[in-house]
């Protein structure tokens, strides 16, 4: 409570002093509501990438300036900054702060600000997330999904709209495959109207992507707004079903067991990606940096495939409440649009060897496996 606590307090009174128990986030960052900027703490002496995640920082404010220690005491003081800076970052959310003013005090931990731009002509911002371990492509990645956003703003303007109303940032990564493969998007219910969407690179600093991940967009969308719609009926009494917590089989598709909540999920995200399918490839996938060499009807039939297990796996396993059947059925009613839909389209939709496995985990396929584009 202490990270909403204390702009809150600065707001009040920006002559507050005293000390306040602040914490990190699992990615090790201490963050604040309505601001930007980010402090990013890591130990050095651990090996790269070892960040302070989940730890109590004391900070305290004194005439003059701000100080960050490890732990529940002023002592082991890692980070101090000048006063009115910390107000200008905290309260005033100010984009500019001067650098020379701010200070290690130690050399065994690391602290980094990081800041969330905004993205041209948009609310919604990006913020990359540099590791420890010397992560350096978060400008291009940045550029990356500057373009995803701009050509949905060029062929599905209704959901570019909701996404720069409903999303407030995409935090950039660069996470290296590994032996389950490699993550793709991602969002936290427990952070709304934030989502990831990881960019590895080659020995070549090419991007390693799926060419179809602008869906990963719509995808994540459709979690924020499940989120949302989840409080509503929350706030309510209310909820979808009565056993959410229950979990499946593992699906095979997925190599791993979903809880029902996420399975209720499915339909809706999965509804935005093939929606942001046919919206592009309506424009002949136009204003992407590369070009679509894959097999967009098999993506868009694999799409297909899921809801349709979704749905089997809900009416199989999910004790619906009234607002659960309610919504399942409107679920079925808009996807059946857009079945209807994807089967005039896909008529028109040319067939290629596929080299991208959708499957929201593992995806290996390369960024240039059409042209890039200069």
């Amino acid at each position: 409570m202490g990270n909403s606590l204390l702009p809150l307090l600065l707001r009040v009174d920006p002559q507050w002093r005293g000390e306040i128990a602040l914490r990190t986030d699992v990615y090790g960052r201490l963050r604040f509501p309505l601001c930007d900027w980010s402090v990013a703490l890591s130990r050095t002496a651990d090996g790269p990438g070892c960040v302070l995640s989940d730890d109590l920082i004391t900070a305290s404010l004194t005439r003059h300036e701000v100080r960050l220690a490890l732990g529940d005491t002023p002592e082991g003081t890692v980070l101090v900054m000048p006063r009115d800076e910390w107000v200008r970052m905290i309260v005033a959310n100010d984009a500019q702060l001067d650098g020379d003013r701010i200070r290690l005090n130690t050399a065994d931990v690391t602290a980094r600000l990081q800041h969330a731009g905004p993205l041209p002509g948009r609310r919604v911002r990006y913020e990359p997330v540099r590791l420890a371990n010397g992560n350096d492509h978060f400008a291009l990645t940045g550029g990356i999904i500057a373009a995803l956003l701009g050509a949905l703003g060029r062929h599905s303007l209704a959901i570019a709209r909701e996404f720069d109303t409903l999303m407030s940032t995409v935090r950039g990564w660069e996470l290296p495959a590994a032996a389950y493969g490699t993550i793709q998007s991602f969002s936290d219910p427990t952070l709304p109207r934030v989502m990831a969407l990881n960019v590895p690179y080659g020995r070549g600093d090419e991007p390693r992507l799926c060419p179809f991940c602008f869906t990963w967009l719509g995808h994540e969308l459709g979690h924020t707004k499940s989120y949302l719609i989840e409080t509503i009926l929350h706030v309510r009494g209310e909820a979808l079903t009565t056993n959410q917590a229950d979990y499946t089989e593992v699906i095979p598709r997925y190599g791993r067991a979903l809880s029902l909540r996420t399975v209720l999920q499915v339909p809706y995200t999965h509804l935005y990606e093939w929606t942001l399918l046919m919206d592009l490839a309506e424009g002949a996938f136009a204003g992407l940096p590369w070009e679509i060499t894959d097999d967009a009807r098999e993506f868009g039939e694999n799409i297909h495939q899921e809801i349709v297990e979704a749905f089997d796996q809900i009416e199989r396993a999910a004790r619906l409440t009234p607002c659960g059947r309610e919504a399942v059925a409107r679920l079925h009613s808009l996807c059946s649009e857009a079945q209807v839909r994807w089967q005039s389209l896909s008529r028109g939709v040319p067939r290629s060897p596929p080299s991208c496995d959708r499957d929201r985990g593992p995806c290996s396929s390369e960024f240039n496996s059409g042209k890039l584009k200069n």
